[in-house]
């Protein structure tokens, strides 16, 4: 489930809905914003007079990438929705090349049709499950960005110990990997963050959080080579990035956000495919 960070008051209109193999799919459009929903949760929007501009403010917290690896060319979506990321990175980094691993071809659809979602040179869609594209591929990426959701839960087999053994391998030897998170970072709501966190902890050698401002999004960054950065270097890169490119104008107040406090794991057993039973075990995580 994706959060966005305003609301409207206007009554949206419903343009598609669709129900397919993975979601209910509905897109909605209020005259200034386009949403995608599957179901009841919001996974995607769009200003209609600027499509590369996402009403979700959480999709910015992912240019943070650049502060921990500024060489990207490569990058790998695991998730779709409605594009919002893909369209703008494309737009923002001309000298990058992204691949999409979507397992609905129904999303596709409409991220094309709706949402001025455009395959290209730089940018490839494969429709298969990410997990399944991951173990048969041989391309290793700089970077790497998990935001794959069904409705308001996560893939299960998208979030076990397992999953990112496998992710880390598709990696450059440099990469970063992207996730966003919905949990708390403290308290009884935290659960699946720290859950996340302690399995990170054996694959990365820095691990930066940002929770996003009034949400429960959580961007976490996972830099497979290099000491942790320090916040204060953090904020310095990225105004540094704002004031060079001039894409994200608040990623400097975004890198503020960044959590600095140790996270407590041993009192939580980590995420295994052995909890759903299987690999093959495709149930979901709930966020709630």
């Amino acid at each position: 489930m994706l959060q966005p960070y305003r609301m409207y008051p206007g009554q949206p209109k419903t343009l598609f809905t669709k129900t397919s193999d993975h979601h209910h799919i509905i897109v909605t459009d209020d005259g200034e914003v386009r949403h995608l929903k599957f179901g009841d949760s919001l996974q995607s929007g769009m200003y209609v007079v600027d499509p590369a501009r996402s009403d979700f403010r959480y999709t910015e917290y992912f240019h943070l990438a650049w502060v921990f690896k500024r060489d990207i060319r490569s990058v790998l979506f695991l998730g779709l929705g409605g594009g919002s990321t893909p369209k703008k990175f494309h737009a923002d980094y001309p000298s990058i090349t992204m691949d999409i691993v979507e397992i609905d071809p129904a999303v596709v659809e409409v991220a094309e049709r709706f949402f001025h979602f455009q395959p290209g040179p730089r940018l490839s869609v494969i429709v298969d499950d990410a997990r399944a594209y991951l173990a048969k591929t041989d391309k290793r990426y700089d970077l790497i960005v998990h935001d794959a959701y069904f409705s308001e839960a996560v893939p299960f087999h998208l979030m076990t110990r397992e999953f990112f053994h496998l992710a880390v391998k598709r990696l450059a030897p440099t990469g970063v990997f992207a996730f966003n998170l919905i949990s708390d970072v403290v308290g009884p709501e935290s659960t699946l963050f720290r859950a996340v966190y302690k399995c990170w902890q054996e694959l990365f050698t820095a691990i930066h959080v940002f929770p996003v401002e009034g949400k429960r999004n959580i961007a976490m960054i996972g830099c497979l080579t290099g000491e942790p950065v320090p916040k204060d270097e953090v904020v310095r890169r990225a105004a540094q990035l704002r004031e060079e490119w001039g894409n994200v104008p608040l990623l400097e107040t975004h890198a503020k956000h960044m959590r600095t406090g140790k996270v407590r794991t041993d009192d939580i057993p980590f995420l295994t495919d052995e909890v759903s039973g299987s690999e093959g075990d495709r149930g979901y995580m709930s966020v709630r």
